[in-house]
């Protein structure tokens, strides 16, 4: 009865397949057999009414019916916990966003028809954003099913979508001309990830509270000293001793810091620096323009001399690099506007971290 029971699953897995299998292979041959015979069409279609609007259509929704089917059944229930945190979170993220975007792009639009060009929101980034972040969805996917037979056929339609932007490019043109190409000088085919990450930095400025970072470096320090163990380099009185001191150092700093704040009567909330009113260029300032960031690193420094690894440095380096360009430079520029010539003088004198005066 078992042996019955799984044969008939294999059935069904492989018919499963089958069928999206040939679906996505008819669409990527007559996809591409327009550069063996030139004049053919098929994607983009030439009308929302054609033939091959119609085909594509059929087929590309058996294959999705047909992938979902087979994912269901072939799901691996005895696969590690990271697979399935990893993976549902891949494929949210990827498959939520293309529905966002694909929303924004209009579904004419994505299926072939010309509803106008979209050179706003994320499309400065990418002309294709929607086949970019699909393919993380994907690998998502492949990820929490754990299956062979779903991963090929995720792969071919990965293919499809890498390919998708040369088939549609001519058509493009065709039919918005200039604007079309006027675009393309502006805009990455598959998007910059420099451009794009340059754009969620700037979003995220000051908005995320340096205590979180601090709690997130300090956690990524744990991790690596846990995942890359290694003989400690110093004994652990030692180890403990430095720690100690660090976080004493720590202490002060802060304190320090804080009682110079309240002597300017000026504001201490590190995500509202337009509120400054007075700047604070004496005291500990006068060593570095950052002392709480630079207590924070201390105290992190004084984490990683506890845990005894020396690839905790990866968070120390998170920590220096998102506190700059999240809530440093972003602070900085503010209290360049508000003070002019005033701060531009305190920082010619000055160090972001730690120095004596020029």
């Amino acid at each position: 009865m078992i042996a019955e029971s799984q044969e008939m699953a294999s059935c069904m897995h492989q018919l499963l397949f089958g069928i999206a299998l040939l679906s996505m292979t008819v669409v990527l041959i007559l996809s591409t057999l327009k550069y063996a015979k030139p004049g053919f069409e098929f994607w983009p279609p030439p009308h929302p009414t054609s033939w091959q609007s119609r085909v594509f259509r059929t087929l590309f929704r058996v294959f999705f019916v047909a992938l979902i089917a087979l994912s269901i059944v072939a799901f691996d229930h005895s696969q590690s916990l990271w697979r399935y945190l990893v993976g549902a979170f891949l494929l949210l993220i990827g498959f939520g966003f293309a529905l966002r975007w694909t929303n924004f792009l209009g579904w004419g639009n994505a299926f072939g028809d010309s509803d106008g060009l979209k050179t706003e929101g994320v499309y400065r980034f990418s002309r294709n954003p929607i086949y970019m972040i699909t393919l993380i969805g994907m690998v998502g996917w492949a990820l929490l099913i754990n299956s062979w037979m779903v991963t090929t056929l995720l792969g071919l339609w990965a293919c499809l979508y890498i390919a998708a932007p040369l088939l549609e490019e001519p058509w493009m043109k065709k039919h918005y001309g200039d604007a079309f190409v006027a675009y393309i000088s502006r805009a990455p085919r598959y998007g910059s990830l420099r451009q794009i990450a340059e754009h969620l930095l700037a979003i995220l400025e000051l908005k995320i509270p340096p205590l979180v970072i601090i709690i997130v470096s300090a956690a990524v320090m744990y991790v690596c000293a846990v995942s890359i163990p290694h003989d400690t380099f110093m004994p652990s009185e030692l180890r403990i001793a430095l720690a100690s001191v660090a976080a004493i150092v720590a202490a002060a700093v802060v304190i320090t810091a804080l009682a110079t704040f309240r002597r300017h009567q000026t504001t201490m909330n590190p995500l509202n620096p337009d509120n400054t009113t007075a700047l604070v260029t004496t005291g500990i300032y006068a060593y570095t323009r950052n002392p709480m960031y630079l207590s924070m690193l201390v105290a992190l420094l004084g984490w990683g001399f506890f845990l005894g690894q020396l690839s905790v440095v990866v968070g120390l380096v998170l920590y220096v690099a998102a506190i700059t360009r999240l809530q440093i430079v972003p602070e900085e520029r503010i209290l360049q506007h508000k003070f002019a010539d005033t701060y531009t003088n305190y920082l010619n004198s000055s160090h972001r971290w730690f120095g004596l005066r020029h």
